[in-house]
């Protein structure tokens, strides 16, 4: 008999999980003035999103059905790659139900179902209503050299929207339990916005859901973090390394919160071949990271993105500002040896050039209108021509009287593009006398003021 009634409770108890996982989310759309066609549910993930699941709507009603269980966070709904609105999730046991129109869909958004999703809704209204009126007011104070506006007036109306936008986190999240994920969301979004606040003293990254949050708090969270502990000591790149490790360590090693901390440190700091880091000395934070966790791929990346950032590694890890730079010995239009290392100049200009790159034409002839003033200062130039047209380069180097150390590399024996990352031309570093690197893919037009600044230090 007790057998059969353990029986029957299991039974039931199988059933009952059956039909929660069965229905384990339900998410009801009715999009007024919709056209039939595929709605997509995503899921916001750190500083990417993911799409969930996707049905047709028929007359602007849809309807979301899973067994999988959605963790609490903020979810959106797309159609045709254009994002309709944001919305909080929490309860897998509720239908939530969305209803607005497609005009305007986010201010015109009612939730029903769950009071938590309710109240994050008319919350997300005023946060919208204030990144607008700051995105308008600094757009406009950028445009100022167009409409030769009150700079000083505009300034002080974005202080005053950005005060408010304050006060409006500070006032929703007296409004939640501490601790709560909404509480920890308008925490985390409040410390973003405000300009005195350093994430140091905060960081918390036990609860995983905060990750599905939108851009204006996890990942302007951590923007501010890197702004405050990470570009603000490019001076001093030991303590930027160290703060780098720092909100690393805070987080466990198989959460998402590390995969996403890491990619974004790494991939910040690595320049491209069209964006540089804010400042090119925090190279050293991205190949510091690089050495400690991604000498073997990490579980969260891709065969491919580890090849792509490991190239974009390996092209860096030679010239990283503050590092002694690789000899270069190459013979001269004469055929004569030439070794940046042999320079006995207080100053080495090395530059990597191309005679059919227009680009490259334009900084060498800013660096040769300048040179007489730069041999004052102590400084010589190492120019090392990147590609095989050698009788086409002697020609430019005579008809523009380069007088200055010209190389190039017709046996193919140097390793320059490996030592100095010249995927990429033109590039131009600043060596001191020892040949450590002090300066990188500088303006060449500011070059006498780049060495003026060294002479200063």
């Amino acid at each position: 008999m007790r057998r059969t009634l353990i029986k029957i409770l299991l039974t039931i108890i199988t059933l009952q999980a059956f039909v929660v996982s069965a229905r384990a989310y339900s998410i009801k759309l009715e999009i007024r003035n919709l056209p039939d066609q595929y709605v997509y549910l995503a899921q916001y993930h750190g500083f990417s999103s993911q799409t969930l699941d996707s049905v047709k709507s028929k007359n602007g009603i849809a309807e979301f059905k899973g067994k999988n269980v959605l963790p609490q966070g903020i979810y959106y709904i797309f159609i045709k790659e254009k994002k309709l609105f944001d919305f909080h999730f929490a309860n897998n046991k509720k239908t939530l139900t969305l209803s607005t129109d497609i005009e305007d869909p986010a201010y015109h958004l009612n939730v029903s179902g769950d009071e938590t999703s309710k109240s994050f809704n008319d919350a997300h209204k005023t946060i919208l209503k204030y990144r607008k009126q700051l995105d308008d007011k600094t757009v406009l104070l950028a445009s100022n050299k167009y409409w030769g506006g009150d700079t000083i007036k505009v300034k002080k109306e974005i202080d005053s929207i950005n005060s408010q936008y304050l006060d409006f986190f500070q006032s929703e999240m007296k409004k939640q339990k501490k601790g709560d994920f909404l509480y920890n969301l308008y925490k985390m979004a409040f410390g973003a916005q405000w300009s005195d606040y350093n994430p140091i003293t905060d960081l918390d990254f036990s609860n995983p859901d905060l990750l599905h949050t939108p851009e204006y708090s996890f990942r302007m969270f951590i923007e501010k973090y890197c702004e405050k502990n990470i570009d603000a000591y490019a001076d001093n790149i030991t303590v930027a390394i160290a703060n780098a490790e720092h909100i690393v360590h805070k987080t466990d090693p198989q959460s998402d919160y590390r995969a996403h901390i890491l990619d974004y440190i790494v991939i910040t700091y690595l320049s491209t071949l069209h964006t540089y880091p804010r400042d090119l000395r925090l190279e050293a934070v991205s190949c510091k990271l690089w050495e400690e966790y991604y000498n073997e791929k990490p579980w969260w990346i891709s065969d491919y993105d580890y090849s792509v950032l490991k190239w974009r590694y390996d092209i860096t890890k030679y010239n990283v500002i503050g590092m002694q730079g690789k000899n270069i010995v190459l013979p001269d239009q004469n055929e004569t040896d030439r070794s940046l290392y042999g320079l006995k100049s207080k100053y080495k200009i090395l530059v990597f050039w191309d005679s059919e790159c227009e680009v490259c034409i334009e900084k060498v002839s800013h660096i040769q209108a300048d040179y007489n003033e730069l041999k004052s200062m102590g400084a010589e130039v190492f120019a090392v021509y990147t590609e095989a047209e050698y009788e086409q380069w002697k020609e430019y180097i005579a008809e523009n009287e380069l007088n200055w150390i010209n190389v190039s590399d017709p046996e193919g024996v140097g390793t320059y593009d490996y030592d100095y990352g010249t995927y990429k031309t033109p590039r131009l570093y600043l060596l001191d006398e020892n040949n450590i690197i002090i300066a990188k893919d500088f303006d060449s037009t500011k070059i006498i003021e780049t060495i003026s600044k060294q002479e200063k230090n």
